[in-house]
């Protein structure tokens, strides 16, 4: 392959990023603003979608973990660990976002709140996970670590009671445009999320060749 070649790629690679984050907040503030929560929905609109394809990706991660628990792949293993450093970061960014959006919706961020409180525990529980698998020599441990990640998020959000934070509001509001809104933003947050996981993997994959 030819190095004009290569650079085209690396050049379409990175434009292809610069084209999802355009889409993405392009989207946030053409959105229109809803009746009761205003110009402050638009932190709800990125709050939601990080957080969403945070989740999302420790799905996926857990996903990965059942297949390193069949065949305990070592390179397996890193790329889920790099989806879940990553999805880890969407997630925890999701939760920032969620301070703005708290103040700007409640007036304020009660720590006390049961989904803010869910919240914290996947940031602590992703963490402890993302830490452990950095140092235990067990490849199955690890993928079994996702598993149960995974199956926490997956647990732990739908059964916690909702006080302040409302139900599926995108997908009930009886605007159409939000709705799709809700639907979209997750998907774009998501796949920014698999530009890095891809652009960290081939980073990391040219330094092990040297």
């Amino acid at each position: 392959m030819s190095s004009m070649t290569i650079h085209r790629r690396n050049n379409l690679f990175w434009l292809f990023l610069v084209a999802l984050i355009i889409a993405f907040l392009s989207l946030v503030f053409l959105a229109p603003a809803e009746k009761i929560l205003g110009e402050a929905i638009r932190y709800v609109y990125v709050h939601v979608a990080l957080t969403k394809a945070g989740m999302w990706g420790l799905y996926l991660s857990g996903l990965l973990g059942v297949l390193i628990l069949i065949t305990g792949r070592s390179k397996l293993q890193s790329w889920t660990q790099l989806v879940a450093w990553v999805s880890f970061a969407l997630f925890l960014a999701g939760g920032i976002v969620s301070v703005f959006a708290g103040y700007a919706s409640w007036g304020g961020f009660p720590l006390d709140e049961p989904r803010n409180r869910a919240m914290f525990s996947v940031i602590a529980m992703t963490l402890i996970v993302l830490i452990a698998n950095n140092w235990l020599p067990w490849i199955r441990v690890r993928g079994f670590l996702y598993v149960l990640l995974a199956g926490y998020v997956l647990w732990i959000i739908p059964n916690t009671p909702l006080v302040l934070h409302p139900g599926d509001a995108g997908g009930t509001s009886p605007s159409a445009t939000i709705r799709w809104v809700f639907l979209l933003l997750p998907l774009l947050a998501f796949l920014i999320g698999a530009w890095f996981v891809w652009f960290f993997g081939q980073r990391i994959g040219d330094r092990r060749k040297e």
